[in-house]
């Protein structure tokens, strides 16, 4: 059986991380698996492609998936894959700008990846008091993201991944804070879920056995590039030029354990009472409803 999966262009966490079975390096059992590259949010392709039936397995962001399955789309979410930490995501303003802290942003244009960013909006509401519905938001590809900051455009910016870590090596910006910081003082939870896999549920059906196949297969390629790193890097710029070593720190902040565990499902729930707020989804649905656990 041949089967493709996609995950994110240009993200070096990802790239490593799938790198293995991307290159044969592991081969997964009793299946092929091609890996492809699509396009990151703002575009919904990952989630349309996995909808649409061109790939059958997919690295999705966990509020898409949430608002797609929602609507009715014929897809389900196999476990988690990558939960960020402490760092790796975080609001970066310039050093010699009027904000000094999260409440100078209220009224003021931020730029993101993704336009109006849900998690960032709950998060400075929450903590900082922020009018999150008088933020103006931009949206702008990760790598634009510190030009765009430094040369005024806006006035600040999320930085994720590789990207935040150029932005802490940057004399001229600063972080004001990270979501995950955030999110554990709001919360209690020292993680937060951001990526997970999907599947089509058809293929689920008509492949007994699979979930597990996929989940071991995945796992396999992570450890094997826990090993490989420097080769992996090495790829990965030649394909997206970028500073090694902010690459590297990059790498070493997320969990990616392919789970979900009853911990994971009370972390996915805290979040969708999240998403539920801002108004990124419209109502909550029991996780076992949602994800394919055994």
């Amino acid at each position: 059986m041949d089967l493709t999966f996609a995950h994110y262009r240009n993200r070096f966490c990802m790239f490593r991380t799938y790198y293995a079975l991307a290159t044969e390096k592991v081969k997964p059992d009793g299946f092929n698996m091609k890996v492809i590259e699509l396009p990151d949010p703002p575009s919904r392709e990952q989630e349309d492609a996995l909808i649409r039936g061109d790939v059958q397995v997919a690295n999705l962001y966990f509020p898409n998936f949430l608002q797609r399955k929602l609507e009715g789309a014929p897809i389900v979410g196999l476990c988690t894959e990558w939960k960020s930490t402490m760092k790796g995501n975080g609001m970066f303003v310039r050093k010699n700008s009027a904000v000094q802290k999260p409440q100078d942003l209220a009224g003021r244009v931020i730029g993101s990846h993704q336009g109006a960013h849900a998690i960032h909006r709950y998060l400075l509401r929450h903590q900082f008091g922020v009018d999150d519905t008088k933020l103006n938001w931009e949206s702008h590809r990760q790598e634009q993201l510190l030009d765009v900051l430094k040369t005024g455009k806006v006035d600040g910016v999320v930085l994720l991944d590789q990207f935040f870590f150029r932005g802490e090596q940057d004399k001229d910006v600063r972080c004001l804070y990270t979501d995950g910081e955030i999110w554990q003082a709001l919360s209690g939870f020292p993680q937060m879920i951001k990526h997970m896999v999907g599947a089509r549920e058809d293929f689920l059906r008509d492949h007994p056995g699979i979930k597990d196949k996929l989940l071991q297969a995945f796992r396999a390629s992570f450890a094997w590039s826990e090993e490989q790193v420097p080769e992996i890097l090495n790829e990965f710029v030649k394909r997206y030029p970028g500073d090694k070593d902010a690459l590297l720190a990059s790498a070493r902040y997320p969990r990616i354990e392919f789970t979900m565990t009853e911990q994971e499902q009370k972390l996915a729930d805290a979040e969708m009472d999240m998403m539920v707020e801002v108004g990124w989804i419209p109502r909550k649905a029991p996780v076992a409803s949602l994800f394919a656990i055994d």
